[in-house]
């Protein structure tokens, strides 16, 4: 796919609210260790992993704003973790902004979504906004230019990557049922949508969370719900999300 037209800019929304209950589930505690760590401030290669996450967008052309979004109590960690980027912004002229999420990623997105409508409203030039996972540090420029590209024709644009593995159903233990993989594909980040279509979907979406209950879980099953398109983009499957503690190969 060929790179996007420059003419346009872009938001991005880094998250960074998340618990990180799975990275650390069943690790040993030393005695200087006084809880659990948020992934997202561990160094890997040098940079904390939120830093990686966040550095391929300052390459692209357009950038216009970066949220990054942090959980309650975690402001000052947020902040020192991105400290090394804050040089680069600062000579792009691209201002660094800090958003507290809420209690799910839906709520946490729709907070920084909610900010940025507010810099759209007073004429902040944005087009589109891509929203990215903070612990998904492996990102490349060449991913993100694609999903801007995608984006501004269709909509929305995601990362995929085809199903490799052979695919079951597991009942009580057992597989019970094999499964098609032909045209399934694992979802990656960026979510890349036009602004503000997709904060307008988020706010439909808000509205029937709090009428029935239910919590959407990703952004693209949000924009399609409410009438989006969402083109797939070819991922890369190095673009993984550190989820466990061996996904840093010991980076940390």
């Amino acid at each position: 796919m060929k790179a996007p037209n420059v003419a346009f800019r872009h938001a991005v929304i880094v998250t960074a609210a998340g618990s990180s209950s799975r990275f650390n589930a069943g690790f040993m505690k030393s005695r200087l260790d006084s809880g659990s760590v948020k992934k997202e401030f561990l160094s890997f290669e040098g940079l904390p992993v939120l830093a990686r996450a966040v550095k391929p967008f300052l390459d692209v052309p357009g950038l216009s704003v970066v949220v990054v979004t942090y959980k309650a109590g975690c402001l000052e960690e947020t902040r020192s973790s991105l400290e090394s980027l804050v040089p680069l912004l600062d000579g792009a002229g691209v201002p660094l902004h800090f958003v507290e999420g809420g209690d799910t990623r839906q709520s946490s997105v729709f907070n920084a979504l909610s900010f940025l409508k507010r810099l759209w409203d007073v004429g902040a030039g944005f087009d589109l906004v891509s929203i990215h996972d903070g612990a998904r540090p492996f990102v490349s420029k060449d991913v993100v230019l694609a999903c801007l590209d995608a984006a501004s024709v269709c909509g929305g644009a995601a990362p995929c990557v085809p199903v490799s593995d052979t695919l079951v159903k597991v009942s009580e233990g057992f597989f019970s049922e094999r499964l098609d993989r032909a045209g399934v594909c694992g979802v990656q980040t960026p979510q890349t949508f036009r602004f503000p279509d997709i904060y307008e979907a988020h706010v439909k979406a808000r509205d029937l969370v709090i009428g029935v209950g239910s919590v959407f879980t990703d952004d693209t099953q949000i924009f399609m719900e409410f009438g989006g398109r969402v083109a797939a983009v070819a991922g890369n499957p190095k673009n993984t999300k550190i989820t466990y503690r061996n996904d840093l190969e010991g980076g940390v």
